[in-house]
């Protein structure tokens, strides 16, 4: 009773920005899982999250500070438990108890989807209120500005990485990424083009292919919500490698004429 008192009193005491930052998310690295969440209570107890977009299947692994760190594993189906177990003894177990305990961090989930695959098993919401609730402090309407831009940007982020999610197979995400790679190539290979010709000095290609290789990194990364194409960064750091090396043989040819 003491603990979820304590738990109640913190979730009442953060501000809107520290409830959305509860849960900590990215890919999962459990094979057939897409997407991991974590998050920490104040006693010390994890909760942790590994969902599966296509099957709409949800892997919640408890690690009890409670208990001694004993470790829970629940696997839930479209809203059907398909197995519980007691990973420290190596047998089945009920969770209903130990994930009551935890609705209240499940009301500030980020995604509404892997709780809408959950199906309200344990007592758990269908949607989080992080959707539903905006907590305006009293300052003027322009300042709000910049947070609803925040909000809209992080859910634009967010439909693109539901639907990176949802392509399954190596050949159907190839030609999903491919214009995109083909513009980046086109203006990388553009910059090069100027190099050879001589627009663009051997020094200054070189930073100028750095430094399009890793926003091109980061822009898959950050924007469009998926893994960088490392062929491609690995190309534009060579080619600026070539034009620092071509820049030395300049100059030491220039020492010897």
């Amino acid at each position: 009773m003491g603990r979820e008192f304590a738990v109640e009193v913190t979730m009442e005491s953060l501000d809107m920005s520290a409830l959305r930052r509860l849960w900590k998310s990215g890919p999962s690295r459990l094979e057939g899982y897409s997407r991991h969440y974590r998050t920490e209570t104040p006693d010390g107890d994890e909760i942790e999250l590994d969902f599966h977009f296509a099957r709409e299947m949800v892997r919640i692994t408890l690690n009890l500070a409670s208990e001694n760190g004993r470790q829970y594993v629940s696997v839930i189906k479209k809203g059907v438990v398909l197995q519980e177990r007691d990973f420290s003894g190596n047998r089945d177990a009920d969770l209903s108890w130990r994930m009551a305990k935890f609705k209240e961090w499940f009301d500030y989930f980020p995604d509404n989807h892997v709780l809408a695959s959950m199906g309200g098993v344990y007592g758990l919401p269908l949607k989080s209120r992080l959707h539903q609730e905006f907590i305006y402090e009293s300052r003027p309407w322009e300042a709000l500005k910049p947070v609803r831009l925040v909000d809209e940007v992080r859910r634009y982020l967010e439909r693109k990485r539901r639907k990176e999610d949802r392509v399954i197979g190596i050949f159907p995400r190839l030609l999903r990424r491919l214009p995109s790679e083909a513009l980046d190539l086109a203006l990388g290979l553009s910059l090069f083009a100027l190099f050879l010709s001589g627009w663009l000095s051997p020094a200054r290609f070189a930073f100028m292919a750095g430094a399009f290789g890793l926003a091109a990194g980061g822009l898959d990364w950050l924007w469009r919500q998926r893994e960088p194409f490392l062929p491609k960064i690995v190309l534009f750091q060579g080619l600026a490698a070539y034009a620092i090396w071509h820049e030395m043989q300049m100059r030491l040819w220039g020492i010897f004429l």
